[in-house]
C-alpha cells in the first residue's frame, strides 16, 4: 500500500506538469479536431461518402500524429524539465524507487495516447464490426508504451525542455511520416515494417481496405522487439546518468 502511494505521489506530480502546460494539454484535442476536420473536407469533396484509402489515411495520420507527437514530447518534456528544475536527481535519491518512477512518469500519458486512438478509431468512420478489437487494444498498448519510453530516452538525454524538442523531432520524421507515406514508395514501405508504428499504420489500412487483419510473428517481433530494446536503453542511460540508488 505504502508503494501504491508513492507511484500514485509520481503520477500526480507529473500530471501536474503535463496540465499546467498549455502546448502538451492541446496536442491530444488538435489531432482529434485535425482527423475531424480532414473527415468533413474529405466528406465533402468526395460526395459524403469516403474511400477505404481515405478513411484508412485519416485514421494513419491522426494515429501517428498522437502516438509521436504527443507520445514523444509529453513525456520527454516533462523529464526535462524536471533536470532542468535540478528536482529528478532529488526524486531519485529519496524513498521513490526507479521502477516507481518509471510507472507514474508515463502513466498518466499513456492513458491519454490510449483514449485518443480509440477516439480517431471511432470518428474515422471505419465500421467497427470490422475493427478486430482485441488486437487493436494489443497492438495499441504496446505502440503506445514504446513511444512512451522513447519520450522517456528523450527526456533523460536531453538538457533541457527545449533540447528536448529538438531531440524528439528525429524521432518524430522517422516513426510518424515513414509509416504514413509508405505507400507511396516500395523503400518506405519496407522500412515501414520494421518500425512499430509501422505495424501499427500497416494493421489499420488492413481493417480499413475490409481485409481484416491477423498479427503475423513478424510483426509481433517488431512491435515486442522494439518495446524492450527501448527499455534497455532507457535502463542503460537511467544508470549512466547517476540515477539509481545503491
Amino acid at each position: 500500500m505504502k508503494n501504491m502511494h508513492k507511484l500514485a505521489a509520481v503520477a500526480q506530480i507529473k500530471w501536474l506538469c503535463i496540465s499546467r502546460n498549455s502546448m502538451m494539454m492541446m496536442g491530444p484535442f488538435m489531432v482529434i479536431a485535425m482527423v475531424e476536420v480532414c473527415k468533413v473536407l474529405y466528406g465533402i469533396k468526395s460526395g459524403g461518402e469516403l474511400a477505404p484509402v481515405l478513411t484508412g489515411f485519416l485514421l494513419n495520420l491522426g494515429i501517428t500524429m498522437n502516438i509521436c507527437g504527443d507520445g514523444f514530447v509529453m513525456v520527454g518534456t516533462t523529464i526535462a524539465e524536471e533536470k532542468e528544475k535540478h528536482t529528478l536527481r532529488v526524486l531519485m535519491t529519496s524513498s521513490i524507487t526507479g521502477m516507481q518512477y518509471f510507472i507514474g512518469s508515463i502513466l498518466f500519458p499513456f492513458i491519454m495516447l490510449m483514449a485518443v486512438n480509440y477516439i480517431v478509431l471511432f470518428i474515422s468512420g471505419i465500421p467497427f464490426k470490422s475493427v478486430p478489437m482485441l488486437t487493436f487494444f494489443v497492438v495499441s498498448v504496446v505502440v503506445s508504451l514504446t513511444s512512451c519510453v522513447l519520450g522517456m530516452i528523450v527526456g533523460i538525454c536531453a538538457k533541457n525542455q527545449m533540447n528536448a524538442n529538438l531531440i524528439a523531432y528525429p524521432f518524430m520524421l522517422i516513426f510518424m511520416m515513414v509509416p504514413v507515406f509508405g505507400n507511396l514508395s516500395e523503400g518506405l514501405h519496407r522500412i515501414s515494417g520494421f518500425l512499430f508504428t509501422g505495424i501499427m499504420t500497416g494493421m489499420t489500412e488492413r481493417i480499413a481496405a475490409g481485409e481484416g487483419y491477423v498479427m503475423t510473428p513478424a510483426d509481433g517481433l517488431v512491435l515486442f522487439g522494439e518495446l524492450i530494446i527501448c527499455i534497455l536503453v532507457f535502463l542503460l542511460l537511467y544508470r549512466r546518468n547517476g540515477y539509481e540508488k545503491d
